[in-house]
């Protein structure tokens, strides 16, 4: 085995496209007949690490974090990493095309999204595919 097909640095720094599903069955969600994607980096990107590091900076020294500023945090990196969408989304029936304000309203609005891409980012096997 090759190292360099094994470069999750890489791999997360071109991202991935991850299907959204549905929060209770777990169903691909779709819209127009496709799926309704969302097209992120990974945790080993470069960009990610630049988004937790900004997100420490930010902290007071000896400060505790509420929940609130947590999720803040949570919403903004995932808003950094996060680099398309598919064109199918829509948002009280009006185009909800991809936008970083337009990401962070999703993932504020619908934290069940936000915890997918969570849990898709830390997959590194996501970026790597059949490698």
């Amino acid at each position: 085995m090759d190292m360099n097909d094994l470069d999750t640095v890489a791999a997360a720094d071109s991202g991935a496209t991850m299907t959204v599903r549905h929060p209770v069955t777990g169903d691909d969600l779709m819209h127009d007949g496709k799926p309704m994607t969302l097209t992120v980096l990974g945790a080993d990107s470069g960009e990610f690490k630049r988004a937790v590091s900004d997100s420490v900076k930010s902290r007071k020294p000896g400060k505790a974090i509420s929940v609130a500023e947590a999720e803040r945090a949570t919403i903004d990196m995932l808003g950094r990493i996060t680099t398309g969408m598919s064109e199918n989304w829509t948002w009280d029936k009006k185009p909800f095309p991809f936008s970083k304000d337009n990401v962070k309203r999703l993932y504020t609005e619908r934290p069940w999204i936000r915890t997918q891409v969570d849990e898709f980012i830390a997959e590194r096997s996501n970026f790597l595919g059949n490698s």
